[in-house]
């Protein structure tokens, strides 16, 4: 979600958003930031999120598009085989060594947000992305089975899901963090890995997985692999008259994700998409329907969702009539071997696909449907039904939503907000026909005013009026977190939900309560009124999180205090930006709302977030004082300057005060951004006024002219372009930094303390080395010109061939000695590079774990055991203290004791 000062420009980029963003998905890598911070235009505050990252000239960039591309630069695609090489290769490396120590599992374990971080203003605990939710058919007080699926975090299942507490175990046997389906059959739990939501960041999996313990253990169902490599699977069925005979439905998902800001794309020669059907348990797959995807080829990186099978529903009358909507299509039927077209999707020129999502149920001897319909592109969705499936054609179905505020319908238009592709969950309980449950993203401007959010909706009529499930009648209430994508209920009771969210997984009470004298003290009047009323007459009595001890949370990375042992902050995916004391099991808090993007600590106790784009909070006392976190970023939000995501910031090792960001050029502070009395009274996030013409922040580019813009072709006709992704100052002098562009340009300025016009640059890389994305730079403290230096991407894609390097520059001549240090590391992207200093060991980041190479070896080995089968996208190393931490993208933080 965007912060104050991008509500600023919302008014302009909708405008631009409503012709252009159609192009875009960002929709996994937004967030939800504290009541203060609310846009007060749901669709503006979603989609103009979309446009952050657009290079100029260019289309636009999401943090999953850059990700990807980070790894296949100069290419245009990864092949599975290289995907297939890299994993074996640190296989290989893996189980050739036996490391000496164990990996720590730092959590969060209980992930603490305060109320003030929250809509509802009540503290709760969120964990990261839940994309599936299966119950098993026993659920009452005493035994309920729940298996979640996360986006990045794998499989999680609990025996007391009704409990004050459940008590959460991690899955075993699954091979990608990366879940998209869930079906759960007696004590069989299926898990279809990939993730299928219309977003950039939706990872690719390694195909389904069966469980006959009711989710503890997994393995593979082997035939599976050879249609759904590459592709996400986005939706199970079982027949219940034959447990041998499955549906699975695959969809465009993504490979190539890295520790530092990025994108990726459809690999070539993905298995076809479709719907496939096997009648011999998985062994043996047919395509039995498939429609063209997205015209625009894969290796452009815009062939997005369209053609993708994302869910799949069984006849309950009739199990061999199947029901399955396709992204872009709309719904078909399957009798036999005939196949009809049942709904033609709203907008089929959709540049996402559109969504189309069903739910099946009976009504004594026919079939009820409900179907909810959507384009992002038109930021619109709507509820339909149908009370005779076998009957229904294109243009039979009854449209439930209606445009007009006085009409009941209104409640379920656009129900899921302007990115229903990513978030459009439908659901009916078994048994109550007439109850249905529509979720989606927040509808933001509604928030305190003419309803809850609307998050999640609830109908007890066949859909015809909904009320809303987004908070419930405590006070403080507890809330729903912004965007849903799950929803499951308990066999003992149906009107408890168990609901799956960006923010975890949270449950109903299965009571009701009527809420709505709270719309008396909204000022509201008119229709505004009459809906508040109507929407608040039954709200959840309580919403319970579940997410302690579920422990998906993604981080991005993780900063070190220097002046204080183990306290820990780092960035997350949705959650904002946490901190630690980095003891094992000791309880995180997240410090601040809104996209958690990198951190700092300053010598003098300032500390710095980012969210994503060119935003910069600071916080002069201490992590845990939410209300100290003052905005300082106005010269680099308004900069025309290109900038990744998430744009790299480090403090100054040496100079309390001064800080670098990168985007084309280096940005300089020397004061935390600006006078401290002057941040606080006018730029604080929660109490600032933001009403002086000073603005708030002091950055300024560094170097004359061109000869600042480390991409432009002032520095050579080579590697031109994008933006800095790295960016580190030397710890023993007051002038060295070292910087790094996205295609492989390095630099060195000796001068980097001195007046901004002043400060000049020597580029070092060589066409020898790779030009690709530069992950990770790490300065000789004893020598300020002696450096180690790690590329993502793939050699197969590059001339210079190499990921970890050795460098020393020699300002004499302004020339480096490059040395490949990369060995037996095989071809897989190194995503983040550390050194301990004491000992001279190297550690490098994978997406499949952490290796290290001792000083004077020429062979890398497995660092720690352990760790969970995770991409580790961070890592933060005290030689002082002898620890190293990993940030996961879906496990959490790790720490390793260093021999």
């Amino acid at each position: 979600m965007l912060k104050r000062r991008a509500r600023l420009v919302a008014a302009v980029l909708l405008a631009v958003a409503v012709a252009a963003l159609a192009a875009m998905a960002s929709r996994g890598t937004g967030g939800h930031a504290s009541a203060v911070h609310r846009n007060t235009h749901a669709q503006a505050l979603e989609r103009v999120r979309e446009l952050i990252g657009v290079e100029a000239g260019t289309k636009a960039q999401t943090l999953a598009e850059e990700q990807y591309e980070n790894r296949a630069l100069p290419a245009d695609n990864i092949s599975f085989a290289q995907q297939q090489g890299a994993d074996n290769a640190f296989e290989r490396i893996d189980s050739a060594t036996t490391a000496a120590s164990s990996w720590q599992e730092l959590g969060p374990f209980t992930p603490n947000v305060p109320g003030l971080v929250t809509d509802a203003g009540r503290p709760t605990t969120n964990s990261g992305r839940i994309t599936a939710l299966a119950v098993s058919s026993t659920c009452t007080t005493a035994s309920c089975r729940l298996v979640a699926g996360a986006a990045g975090g794998g499989v999680w299942w609990t025996d007391n899901a009704l409990a004050a507490t459940p008590t959460w175990h991690a899955s075993t046997g699954i091979d990608s963090g990366a879940i998209g389906s869930l079906a759960i059959v007696g004590n069989v739990v299926y898990a279809g890995t990939g993730e299928p939501n219309g977003s950039g960041d939706s990872e690719a999996g390694v195909g389904l997985y069966k469980s006959t313990d009711g989710g503890q253990t997994f393995s593979v169902v082997t035939g599976s692999v050879v249609v759904s490599k590459d592709r996400s699977i986005g939706a199970i069925a079982v027949d219940p008259t034959n447990a041998s005979h499955l549906y699975i439905g695959t969809d465009v998902a993504r490979h190539g994700s890295a520790s530092v800001n990025g994108g990726r794309r459809t690999p070539p020669n993905a298995p076809a998409l479709g719907l496939y059907e096997s009648t011999d348990g998985g062994a043996n797959w047919s395509l039995v329907f498939s429609r063209a995807g997205n015209p625009t080829p894969p290796a452009t990186g815009n062939d997005w969702f369209q053609g993708g099978v994302n869910d799949i529903e069984l006849d309950p009358n009739s199990p061999s009539t199947v029901y399955f909507a396709l992204f872009g299509y709309g719904a078909w039927k399957k009798v036999g071997t005939s196949f009809t077209q049942i709904f033609q999707t709203m907008n089929p020129a959709d540049t996402f696909g559109g969504r189309t999502e069903i739910a099946a149920t009976k009504l004594g001897t026919k079939t009820r449907l409900y179907l909810g319909d959507s384009s992002d592109d038109l930021a619109r969705a709507d509820l339909f039904r149908t009370d005779d499936a076998a009957a229904v054609t294109p243009t039979t179905w009854t449209r439930l939503s209606s445009p007009d505020p006085s009409s009941p319908g209104f409640a379920s238009y656009n129900f899921c907000g302007g990115q229903c592709g990513y978030d459009m969950p439908i659901a009916t309980p078994p048994g109550q026909p007439n109850t249905v449950w529509i979720g989606g993203q927040m509808q933001y401007d509604e928030i305190g005013n003419r309803s809850n959010g609307r998050a999640v909706q609830r109908s007890t009529d066949g859909g015809v009026s909904f009320t809303d499930m987004t908070e419930d009648a405590q006070t403080p209430h507890e809330a729903q977190h912004p965007d849903q994508h799950a929803i499951a209920f308990a066999s003992s009771n149906a009107d408890i939900a168990f609901l799956g969210s960006d923010g975890g997984v949270i449950r109903t009470s299965g009571a009701f309560a009527d809420n709505s004298s709270r719309c008396d003290a909204r000022g509201l009047s008119g229709t505004d009124l009459t809906n508040c009323k109507a929407w608040l007459t039954k709200v959840p009595t309580v919403l319970t999180s579940m997410n302690d001890g579920l422990r998906t949370i993604q981080f991005q990375s993780l900063s070190l205090n220097p002046a204080k042992a183990d306290d820990l902050q780092g960035g997350t995916q949705d959650n904002g930006t946490w901190w630690n004391n980095g003891a094992a099991g000791a309880p995180w808090g997240e410090a601040v709302g809104g996209d958690g993007g990198q951190s700092g600590f300053g010598l003098d106790g300032v500390r710095a977030h980012t969210y994503y784009d060119a935003q910069v909070d600071f916080n002069f006392s201490n992590a845990t004082d939410i209300k100290d976190w003052s905005w300082v970023a106005d010269p680099l939000w308004y900069s025309k300057e290109l900038r990744s995501f998430y744009i790299p910031l480090i403090a100054d090792p040496k100079v309390a005060g001064t800080w670098f960001v990168g985007m084309q050029s280096v940005w300089r502070t020397t004061d935390n951004g600006g006078d401290q009395a002057y941040l606080q009274s006018h730029c604080n996030e929660y109490s600032g006024d933001f009403q002086n013409l000073r603005g708030c922040g002091d950055w300024v580019p560094l170097g004359s002219g061109n000869k600042g813009d480390l991409t432009s072709a002032a520095f050579g006709p080579d590697k031109i372009g994008h933006y800095i992704v790295a960016t580190e100052r030397a710890p023993s002098d007051k002038g060295t930094l070292w910087a790094a562009t996205r295609v492989g340009r390095v630099f060195v300025t000796k001068n980097a303390d001195d007046k901004q016009q002043k400060v000049s640059y020597t580029r070092i890389d060589t066409p020898d080395q790779p030009g690709r994305f530069v992950s990770s730079i790490h300065i000789d403290p004893a020598n300020a010109n002696h450096a180690w230096v790690s590329f993502s991407g793939y050699d197969a894609y590059s001339t210079a061939h190499g990921h970890v390097f050795e460098v020393t520059f020699n300002p004499a001549s302004g020339t480096a000695t490059w040395t490949n240090l990369s060995y037996d590391l095989g071809d897989q992207p190194i995503t983040d590079l550390v050194r301990d200093d004491q000992t001279g060991t190297l550690y490098a980041a994978t997406d499949f774990g952490v290796l290290s190479l001792a000083a004077g070896a020429n062979k890398w080995t497995a660092a720690g055991n352990d760790l969970p089968p995770v991409a580790v996208y961070g890592l933060t190393i005290s030689s002082q203290n002898r620890t190293l931490y990993a940030a996961t993208h879906g496990r959490g933080a790790w720490k390793l004791t260093l021999p």
